[in-house]
């Protein structure tokens, strides 16, 4: 049975898109470029820019997959659901996490502050619904804190949940900028850094 000209084309732009996220996971991101990833594909290059546009379009599409995976893994972890013994620690987990995604290389963080709206007017549809998932599953959990009698240190109660995840936003984005422009080095400094505003800004 002869395919949908429509069903070739989603399963065309599948296919690119899978050959990104495999050369990005074999090279680095700075190595993927549009004659790679066709060749990868088996398709031609004029294929690529059919598709995505350009390469900042293809690789942003790269991006919202790490960040789904991130946000995968932070769901389905066991010990994190388990273990409420930490509740900051928690938190810092998933912010480094996300650090982890957006520094990962230049263009990654340049195409996360363009998909953002910081450096772009515009942020695109696929990241505003990819991001808001995140930021909903910070504030499920900062609600889960507020209401609990038994978690420590207790949270702060004269600020919802939705108000207090927008400041770790804005850590996490500042984080993730001195750590690229290497005025922080080590990971393990900018946690300890990290602990410390959180922990000024969430708990009573």
């Amino acid at each position: 049975m002869i395919r949908k000209p429509q069903q070739r084309s989603i399963a065309t732009r599948a296919r690119v898109l899978q050959a990104a996220m495999d050369l990005s996971q074999r090279h680095g991101l700075e190595l993927v470029t549009a004659e790679a990833v066709a060749t990868e594909a088996g398709v031609a290059k004029g294929t690529v820019f059919s598709h995505f546009g350009d390469m900042d379009g293809l690789l942003s599409h790269v991006l919202m997959d790490r960040l789904q995976s991130l946000r995968n893994t932070a769901n389905n972890d066991e010990n994190t659901r388990k273990d409420l013994s930490d509740p900051v620690g928690l938190l810092l987990n998933r912010m480094m996490g996300l650090i982890a995604v957006i520094t990962d290389s230049p263009t990654i963080l340049r195409l996360f502050l363009d998909n953002i709206g910081v450096t772009k007017p515009n942020c695109a549809a696929e990241f505003v619904e990819t991001l808001s998932a995140l930021d909903a599953d910070l504030a499920a959990f900062l609600d889960m804190w507020q209401n609990a009698t038994d978690m420590k240190p207790p949270l702060r109660q004269d600020r919802t949940s939705a108000e207090m995840v927008d400041g770790l936003i804005a850590f996490m984005i500042h984080g993730a900028m001195v750590f690229k422009s290497h005025q922080i080095t080590d990971r393990s400094e900018l946690e300890g850094r990290l602990r410390r505003h959180v922990e000024a800004f969430l708990l009573k």
